[in-house]
């Protein structure tokens, strides 16, 4: 019996794996913004919403390479070491050329969430950065 269920668990694991690895064909519409050394960027496009004239709202994702949760581990610790990916929920402000993260979520490489944010400040970005390109996506 307990073989039996250790085998239910596996199955149900790689399906998990097979949704969250197929996600486009389940509703999410990620589309590819850029890279850098630190990692690979994406928002969803069927989720952003416009939540007036000049504001709308993003979910991003981050696809860290090496050197990205190198950096990570240096600002926040240990904890970020088995750093994978993370989903930022943002807002743009189009007319003042500023940020907010109203929710950041660390995902480990075994898919554990791990270090939650909430924020809900506007901060300027340069353009030069990876929000900088995001801005561009969004508020053609």
């Amino acid at each position: 019996m307990k073989s039996l269920s250790g085998k239910l668990g596996v199955i149900l694991v790689i399906i998990g794996l097979a949704i969250f690895v197929y996600a486009e064909v389940w509703g999410f519409d990620w589309k590819y913004y850029g890279t850098n050394e630190e990692g690979s960027y994406f928002y969803e496009t069927e989720s952003m919403k416009r939540l007036s004239q000049n504001i709308v709202r993003v979910c991003v994702q981050s696809i860290y390479t090496e050197k990205g949760i190198s950096q990570w581990v240096r600002e926040g610790g240990e904890k970020f070491q088995n750093l994978d990916f993370s989903l930022v929920l943002s807002d743009l402000n189009c007319a003042d050329k500023a940020i907010r993260h109203l929710r950041i979520v660390f995902y480990s490489k075994n898919e554990e969430v791990f270090y939650p944010v909430n924020s809900d400040e506007w901060q300027l970005f340069a353009p030069d950065l990876m929000s900088g390109t995001l801005f561009e996506e969004i508020c053609k």
